[in-house]
């Protein structure tokens, strides 16, 4: 009997070391599966990272495409503008392109408009709604400021490397408030250099449809309120027109003055053109363009 007991017992006891042993084992199969998930999870959040990596290279890949293909307009146009100093060559455009002139170090950037009076010519400055300010210094006005998108002026500089390349018509049109349109021509106009202080050296002949409101200031110096090179000896006409301009004394025209609306004119600051029979020196006008052209010899 006490055999039969023990020998329960042992069994007992081996039916309990075999449970603890399964128990061990489950924990550790348990612990297994569970690191087995984390290795999945991680897994796939690897591939996921992958998969946003792929994405990111090839919108990067995308981007550096369409980079190079913008490189390779950038390269044409300056391939195209080493055989223009004007916008002659490009007809009846009416963008920006690339030209290179005789004199000015790097290639830039131009506004053509080849429909207003004709094909090829070169926009030197235009006044369009106020948003960009012209009482500029002299530094400015020598490099050109302003966006070709909108109102600009082209810079001395160039003015006066492009007139010196050939001899230039000069076109202005001029728009007032009710939507009148007129024009001017001159047709020799050359700009000196800095150290002749840009001087307007020649106009030529006149034309258009409109007074001549320029002539008076040929031969002057260009002026700037930091730079007073007009003949009034009372008064800088760059500061008391606030622009800047070839001013005689001061003279009657001043297309570089303040944007004004006609409600908000103040006297001789504005866009100024004197025409006695049309708007006289009371009036700023609404837009105003001014183009220059190679004159056909």
């Amino acid at each position: 009997m006490n055999v039969t007991l023990r020998q329960q017992n042992d069994r007992i006891a081996e039916f309990e070391s075999q449970v603890k042993a399964n128990k061990q084992h489950l924990r550790e199969n348990h612990e297994l599966i569970t690191k087995l998930n984390i290795s999945v999870t991680a897994s796939g959040e690897h591939m996921s990272t992958m998969s946003n990596k792929i994405i990111e290279l090839q919108s990067q890949l995308n981007s550096d495409a369409a980079s190079i293909e913008q490189l390779n307009t950038v390269i044409a146009a300056y391939t195209n503008c080493c055989q223009a100093s004007s916008c002659e060559p490009f007809g009846s455009s009416l963008n920006v392109h690339v030209i290179k002139v005789p004199g000015v170090g790097e290639p830039f950037r131009v506004l053509c408009n080849g429909q207003l009076a004709g094909p090829g010519w070169t926009v030197i400055q235009r006044r369009i709604n106020g948003s960009v300010d012209f009482y500029r210094n002299w530094s400015d006005y020598k490099t050109g400021f302003g966006d070709l998108a909108g109102e600009f002026f082209i810079g001395l500089e160039k003015l006066h490397h492009m007139a010196k390349a050939e001899p230039q018509v000069l076109y202005i049109q001029l728009e007032d408030f009710d939507g009148l349109l007129r024009y001017a021509t001159y047709d020799d106009f050359k700009v000196g250099s800095e150290q002749e202080s840009y001087a307007l050296q020649s106009l030529g002949n006149f034309g258009g449809d409109i007074d001549d409101a320029l002539s008076l200031n040929e031969g002057q110096k260009f002026s700037t309120y930091d730079r007073d090179n007009d003949n009034d000896e009372a008064l800088s006409c760059a500061e008391s027109f606030r622009g800047g301009w070839w001013y005689n004394a001061c003279g009657l025209s001043n297309l570089n003055g303040p944007y004004q609306n006609p409600d908000d004119y103040t006297s001789n600051q504005g866009i100024l053109w004197v025409d006695t029979d049309w708007h006289d020196n009371d009036y700023s006008f609404k837009s105003v363009q001014i183009m220059i052209k190679a004159k056909k010899l």
